[in-house]
């Protein structure tokens, strides 16, 4: 049986150098799916000056990687990485915990936070909370 799997994503600019980006990941995530988000992200930046980004990551439905993505995922860290000012993880067991520490690791320039409540996350990234 196949499980449903996806990355729905939305981003909004606030001007020409902030971008919100919300991503709901849910079940495995595949390599095209990784790479057609990857893809509309980089066009937005390119249309921007000196970008920064505000996302929220919600992982509360999310099971796994693909090799290729999670491969394409490290890639695009090390490439945008520096442009994340807030990265909101939003995880509901111990699993997306452990990730959003990892990520806060490798995201030198960002501030890294994960929360349980998406309400707290985005509080957190619109600078309403330490």
């Amino acid at each position: 049986m196949l499980k449903a799997h996806g990355m729905e994503a939305e981003m909004t600019r606030r001007d020409n150098r902030t971008l919100r980006l919300h991503l709901r990941i849910f079940g495995d995530i595949a390599y095209d799916d990784f790479r057609e988000m990857e893809q509309h992200l980089e066009q937005e930046l390119a249309a921007m000056d000196k970008p920064r980004i505000f996302a929220l990551v919600d992982l509360t439905g999310f099971s796994g990687w693909e090799a290729r993505a999670f491969w394409e995922d490290i890639r695009f860290t090390q490439k945008h990485g520096d442009e994340f000012s807030r990265l909101a993880i939003v995880g509901c067991n111990l699993k997306e915990k452990i990730m959003a520490t990892l990520v806060d690791w490798f995201m030198l320039g960002s501030q890294v936070k994960y929360f349980e409540s998406r309400s707290e996350a985005e509080a957190w990234l619109d600078g309403e909370q330490p």
